[in-house]
C-alpha cells in the first residue's frame, strides 16, 4: 500500500507543479506510469478532470467544419465515454484521403520492426512490417492541415475529456503483410500511457477487413483496469481474455475514409496484416503536456499560411505542434 501512495503522491506533486508553471518534469513519463499502475489508470484521468482548462466550444467556432459533418461530437463523447471507441458515419470523401495517402506514399518514412536490422527510410514498401512518417513531413499535405483544424474534431475532445483539448501529436503510418504480428509495431494488445487524459481519432486510408490489419479495441477498458495488465509489455490474447471476454472484443472494419475515435488507455492492438496492405492517419489530442515527449512540428514562425488564422485564434490547440518561446501549461 506504501509503494501505491508514493507514485500517487509523486505524480500529484509534479502534475500540480505542472499546471502552475507549465514546466513538464524530466521523469514525468516515469511518473505518469507509476501514477497509471498504481490506480488501476484512474488517477491521472480524475487529475486531468480536476486541474485541466475548461473547455469552451465558442473557441472553436470559426474552425473549419467541412470534413466531418456527419460527426456529432455529444453523440461521439457519449459513445466513447461508455464503450472507449466510436466509429463515425460514412467515410471522408475521396479526395481527402487520397491527398493523405499520396504523401505517405511518397516518403521518407521510417521502418519499423522486431529484429528488423538497418533499412534506410524511404518510399514503404513490404520489406518492413510497417512505415511511420514524421509528424513534419504528414503536414505536407493540405488534407492533413485541414483536418486538425476541424471544428467538431475540437469538441469531441473537449466534450469527451472535459477539459480544454490541444494536439499532442499527429500519426502516419502504412502496415504490411508479415509472418508473425510484430510488437514494436503495437500488433499486439497494449495501452497508452501517453498523458494523463487523452483521445485519439484514426483515419482508414485504404479499405481495411479482417485480413488487413483491422484496429481491435476491448470495449470499456478505458477505465479501471487489473492491475497485472498495467505493466507496461505488451500482452498476449489469451491474458486480456482472462478479464475481458474475447467475444466482446471489438474489430473495426470498414472503406477507406472510415473514421473512428478511441480511448487508447483501454486495451487494443493493431491487427497483423495478413493480405494487402493498411495505412492510417492519426491525430492525438490530451488535455495537456505532462507525459510523453512528442516532438514539435516547427517553430511558432514555421506555421504554414492555411493553419495561420486557428492557430492565432486557438494557440493552446496547436502549442505542441508549434510551441512559443513560453509553453503554456
Amino acid at each position: 500500500m506504501r509503494k501505491l501512495d508514493e507514485a500517487a503522491d509523486r505524480f500529484d506533486q509534479a502534475y500540480a507543479e505542472y499546471w502552475r508553471s507549465g514546466v513538464v518534469f524530466d521523469d514525468a513519463e516515469e511518473r505518469l506510469f507509476l501514477a497509471t499502475w498504481s490506480s488501476g489508470g484512474t488517477l491521472p484521468r480524475r487529475r486531468a478532470k480536476q486541474l485541466g482548462l475548461p473547455f469552451v466550444a465558442s473557441r472553436y467556432a470559426t474552425f473549419a467544419d467541412d470534413l466531418l459533418d456527419a460527426l456529432d461530437p455529444a453523440t461521439a463523447a457519449k459513445a466513447i465515454a461508455e464503450e472507449g471507441y466510436y466509429v463515425v458515419p460514412g467515410q471522408l470523401r475521396p479526395g481527402v484521403v487520397d491527398d493523405i495517402l499520396a504523401n505517405l506514399e511518397d516518403g521518407p518514412a521510417q521502418p519499423r520492426g522486431d529484429g528488423l536490422g538497418a533499412l534506410m527510410e524511404g518510399r514503404p514498401k513490404p520489406v518492413a512490417p510497417t512505415w511511420w512518417m514524421r509528424p513534419s513531413d504528414s503536414l505536407r499535405s493540405s488534407s492533413v492541415r485541414l483536418l486538425l483544424h476541424q471544428r467538431r474534431l475540437a469538441e469531441v475532445a473537449g466534450l469527451y475529456l472535459g477539459a480544454d483539448p490541444m494536439i499532442m501529436s499527429v500519426v502516419l503510418w502504412k502496415s504490411y503483410p508479415w509472418s508473425v504480428a510484430d510488437k514494436s509495431s503495437a500488433q499486439a494488445f497494449h495501452f497508452d500511457n501517453d498523458r494523463a487524459n487523452f483521445v485519439k481519432m484514426f483515419v482508414y486510408l485504404t479499405d481495411v477487413d479482417g485480413e488487413n490489419g483491422p484496429h481491435t479495441y476491448v470495449p470499456r477498458s478505458h477505465g479501471e483496469k487489473p492491475q497485472e495488465l498495467l505493466h507496461g509489455q505488451r500482452l498476449l490474447d489469451s491474458d486480456v481474455a482472462r478479464f475481458y471476454p474475447e467475444d466482446e472484443w471489438k474489430q473495426i472494419t470498414g472503406p477507406k475514409g472510415t473514421v473512428f475515435f478511441a480511448d487508447t488507455q483501454g486495451f487494443h492492438k493493431g491487427g497483423r496484416v495478413t493480405s494487402g496492405e493498411r495505412a492510417i492517419f492519426q491525430i492525438n489530442l490530451a488535455t495537456d503536456r505532462f507525459g510523453t515527449g512528442e516532438p514539435p512540428v516547427g517553430a511558432l514562425d514555421t506555421v504554414p499560411a492555411d493553419l495561420a488564422q486557428a492557430v492565432s485564434l486557438a494557440p493552446r490547440f496547436f502549442s505542441q505542434l508549434f510551441p512559443s518561446e513560453s509553453p503554456m501549461p
